[in-house]
């Protein structure tokens, strides 16, 4: 036996712990899978290098980022416009900020790396190497909702200790002020489906402002708004190349000679498709879908749009991110280069904070089950994932262990909240601040509305709720497209550019979210839909006499003669919709019943499609039948948690009826988890490397320490 002392006195220590870590893991691990020792006579150098190798893997262990969040008492974020009116805090936001963006490329923590993380330059972070040419963000697949907000942590921690390195940078007798303005500081958000106060643009100055004026060690100095762009400098190579021939600062709806970007018309696109996305977040709130089909754009996940669901927050999410962009071609505009721009992460903030108001009112749904259905850096097309999937490369502490979705369930344990779900929430408070936030409130009598969308009124009995569905291929062409929607008696789709929706006619617009560089895979292609809600234009011309009454049959024959779509691709051509692959748009309308208080929302009855309306509309009016996944040759693995839906059996999906029927077709049952392949090795979620399943119990305190409440999850 070798001498332990003839290797000092950390190393066989760190062994030792490592042995044991060993044998707990497999232990831990043994419910899944199947241990099988084996004793091996090894020589003393073999046991020499058996031990180097397991230092070096420790010590590649230790040097994992362990993401926390703000550490100290939870805070809320707050909407962009709100933290603006603490000015202490305020400008500590904006010098964080600065330090942040200026840290040099080559730090894991800065600005340039953490927002890599997203897409391009598709590179190795935190020790994770890419399995695949492609970013690590999981768009249109179950895990959209929950893999971002590890995501949001990270950066909102490092950004907080940038803040903290500019509170050093203060004199010694004016630290203290700006560490109690920090003591609360959290990132804020922007919400852009309210209405702005004081009749402002819903996309702030403080985001469209190309310097601002802030407090330094050295006294009021005027900078860069680092909240305006992003400066790469020298673009680097590994980026693959950036629009408008490499330009070097980030862009949004950008225009030419000299090329800068157009945030005046962003601040009108914004305004003028406020109202349509406010209504899209009300009637997905309204909706009683679970939160893992509200979550994800994409069909397959979704599957049957989860009966009466007919959209969700991350098709909400593509609008902001091509409306932000450009046709153009803006950073937004494309997902693989979109986190760059700063305000990327006050929308997705937004995103977040959305997604946990829903899961206060939907509390026992979470992230649904399915399968990846693309190469990512991090997963292979078709290995299966749950709410127990490892969030790579988003580790808990420096050993290398993961984040999982059960993990983040409650924002909490990541140091924030939001003011709705801040103190102690119920469905009640939340549901009474969605309608105050986003509920149709105009007057229904003597509108006049000769210039912009009307703004709606609150849900009567009787009234109908009717939306414009489209199923897009999320990447058909090389960068985003966006289908603008008018409704009424004149030729508005004509001549009208992106910047001129100012007519009483327009009615929103949706978009899909691409990358720089299509990903063509016309075999299996990454299918999504959502909707464009008609209701609050036609309540608008039923008030104007246009439209008869809210009735199904008025309102078929109505949208039949005057509903109006135009797709507009990349550079701002428009495309024949029919020319777009699979492409599809569909009608459907629903009885409504009214909120019975301000603490209730109304809802939907069962929606019927409205085949008349689109029936002439060169395929893309087409009924559309989802693609059935082909049966797999072995069964489902039957140890797994309890996913899904309860009402098919364990370890199985249903299939989607086909468009406009309610029924599923036959033989539509099948098995969630197939059998293992070379591209994809895993068949069930637990074979993945880093999958661990657990319980966590949270206890909740209040600022002194004393005991509240705890729950397990």
């Amino acid at each position: 036996m070798m001498n332990p002392n003839s290797h000092g006195g950390l190393l066989p220590t760190l062994l030792a712990v490592f042995v044991l870590v060993h044998a707990a893991v497999a232990s831990l691990h043994g419910v899944h899978h199947a241990h099988h020792v084996h004793h091996v006579q090894r020589s003393p150098n073999a046991l020499e290098a058996k031990f180097e190798e397991t230092k070096q893997l420790l010590e590649k262990r230790a040097s994992y980022i362990k993401i926390t969040g703000v550490t100290g008492t939870v805070q809320p974020r707050l909407e962009i416009r709100d933290l603006k009116k603490n000015a202490d805090q305020w400008n500590l936001f904006l010098l964080g900020m600065q330090r942040f963006m200026a840290k040099p490329k080559s730090d894991p923590l800065s600005f340039y790396q953490v927002t890599g993380v997203h897409g391009r330059p598709f590179v190795a972070w935190n020790n994770f190497q890419p399995i695949n040419q492609a970013g690590f963000c999981p768009h249109s697949q179950i895990l959209f909702g929950s893999w971002h907000r590890p995501y949001l942590a990270l950066y909102e921690q490092v950004w907080y200790q940038n803040v903290l390195e500019v509170i050093a940078t203060f004199p010694t007798n004016q630290q203290q002020r700006w560490k109690n303005a920090a003591a609360t500081l959290r990132m804020p958000y922007w919400d852009w489906a309210k209405v702005p106060p004081n009749g402002e643009a819903s996309t702030p100055t403080s985001i469209r402002d190309k310097t601002v004026t802030v407090t330094t060690p050295s006294g009021q100095q005027t900078i860069d708004n680092p909240l305006y762009s992003y400066n790469f400098g020298t673009v680097p190579s590994e980026m693959g190349g950036l629009p408008w021939n490499n330009f070097p600062v980030t862009l949004r709806r950008p225009v030419a000679n000299p090329t800068r970007s157009n945030n005046n018309e962003l601040a009108t696109v914004m305004n003028q498709r406020r109202i349509n996305m406010r209504d899209r977040l009300y009637g997905i709130f309204s909706s009683g879908a679970s939160w893992g089909d509200v979550s994800t754009s994409a069909i397959g996940v979704r599957t049957s749009q989860n009966g009466n669901n007919v959209d969700s927050f991350e098709s909400i999410h593509d609008i902001v991110h091509t409306s932000i962009g450009g046709e153009s071609g803006g950073n937004m505009y494309y997902l693989d280069i979109s986190s760059f721009d700063p305000i990327f992460w006050l929308h997705h903030t937004n995103m977040d904070r959305l997604l946990a108001l829903y899961q206060v009112i939907s509390p026992n749904t979470y992230v649904t089950a399915g399968k990846i259905n693309r190469p990512m850096a991090q997963w292979n097309a078709g290995e299966p994932k749950n709410s127990y999937t490892p969030l790579k490369p988003f580790t808990k502490d420096t050993a290398g262990n993961y984040f999982t979705s059960e993990d983040i369930r409650n924002t909490r344990v990541l140091g924030y909240v939001y003011p709705e779900t801040n103190g102690n929430p119920t469905a009640a408070s939340v549901r009474s601040a969605i309608n105050s936030l986003y509920g149709p409130s105009a007057p229904s009598k003597k509108r006049h509305y000769s210039t912009g969308p009307f703004e709606g009124r609150p849900f009567r009995h009787g009234d109908q709720h009717t939306v414009l569905s489209v199923i897009a291929n999320k990447y058909a062409l090389d960068g985003s497209y966006v289908v603008d929607c008018f409704l009424g008696h004149s030729n508005s789709t004509k001549n009208m550019t992106s910047a001129s929706y100012d007519s009483p006619d327009y009615v929103g617009s949706y978009g899909v979210l691409g990358m720089m560089k299509a990903d063509r895979n016309s075999s299996n292609p990454v299918m999504t839909e959502g909707c464009l809600p008609l209701t609050t234009a036609l309540q608008g011309k039923q008030i104007s006499g246009e439209l008869k009454s809210m009735s199904p049959q008025h309102i078929e024959a109505y949208l039949k003669d005057n509903l109006k779509c135009k797709v507009i691709g990349p550079g701002g051509a428009e495309i024949p919709a029919e020319q777009v692959p699979d492409l599809h748009f569909y009608v459907k309308s629903c009885p409504v019943t009214p909120a019975s208080s301000p603490e209730e929302l109304p809802t939907w009855g069962e929606f019927e499609v409205l085949p008349e309306v689109t029936k002439h509309w060169p395929k893309v009016g087409e009924t559309y039948t989802y693609p059935k996944p082909a049966a797999p040759a072995v069964p489902a693995s039957p140890e797994s948690p309890s996913y899904g839906t309860p009402s098919v059996p364990h370890g199985t999906v249903p299939v989607a009826p086909p468009m406009g029927t309610s029924s599923p077709p036959a033989n539509s049952v099948v098995p969630l988890y197939p059998t293992s392949t070379p591209e994809s090795p895993f068949h069930h979620p637990s074979e993945e490397p880093g999958y661990c399943q657990q319980k966590i119990t949270i206890k909740y305190v209040d600022e002194a320490g004393n005991f509240l409440y705890s729950e397990e999850k």
